[in-house]
């Protein structure tokens, strides 16, 4: 599903972003991102996204080479990945059902599939009595609750999720990171960056640890350390 072979990205000559980094993950599979702030976490999620280009080495999703890609099919490309944030990113003009919803339809999907979809996801994520709440007027984990429903409302084969419980108190982390896992039983690569070490140590998947910009440990059933 994503390969980095080689890749390297300098901001400048004493800003380095990531150095050198070869990481293969599988389809089907659940890999935490793990390191201290600078580390390189969030260059590697801009990279996999196209938001920049590398300054050296190849970057494949999906079968598709990103350098190669059309600057035209990029915003198709990051359609095709769902998304979920620390701060949500909802659309707080909108209700829950009009959030999700969003998703489907810079997708193209037909009314009658977007009227079907929606209430189904968030009968998933547990939201189902809450389709006409506005933003402002839920928890912040029922916020991140309705951010990972657009994420996945249309079953992307890659869901990225950037410290997904950051903002979020630990029993509510909990729930979303069970909802990710039954979202990654159902197929889909769940890669995840983050802080929480409990989580990962709980959780026993693979661990990329990043240290100034390079790979300095990728175990299965690993650790936070």
């Amino acid at each position: 599903m994503i390969t980095f072979d080689h890749v390297s990205k300098i901001y400048e000559p004493d800003i380095v972003g990531l150095e050198d980094v070869s990481v293969h993950i599988e389809r089907g599979e659940f890999a935490f991102l793990v390191g201290h702030s600078g580390s390189g976490k969030s260059t590697f999620i801009r990279l996999l996204l196209k938001e920049f280009e590398p300054t050296e080495g190849t970057i494949t999703v999906a079968g598709r080479n990103l350098q190669r890609m059309r600057r035209s099919t990029i915003p198709y490309h990051r359609r095709n990945i769902g998304c979920v944030f620390q701060d949500f990113k909802l659309l707080p003009n909108k209700n829950v059902a009009e959030n999700v919803a969003y998703a489907l339809r810079v997708t193209g999907q037909p009314g009658r599939v977007i009227r079907r979809k929606v209430p189904e996801i968030l009968q998933l994520v547990g939201l189902g009595d809450k389709m006409y709440k506005m933003p402002d007027e839920l928890s912040a984990g029922e916020q991140q609750r309705v951010s990972v429903a657009r994420a996945f409302v249309n079953h992307p084969s890659l869901l990225v999720a950037d410290e997904p419980t950051g903002n979020l108190d630990p029993d509510t982390s909990v729930g979303i990171m069970q909802l990710l896992y039954r979202i990654n039983r159902a197929g889909t690569t769940v890669l995840m960056a983050t802080h929480d070490r409990e989580m990962v140590d709980k959780m026993r998947k693979r661990v990329i640890a990043l240290k100034d910009g390079r790979v300095v440990r990728d175990e299965d059933k690993g650790l936070y350390r």
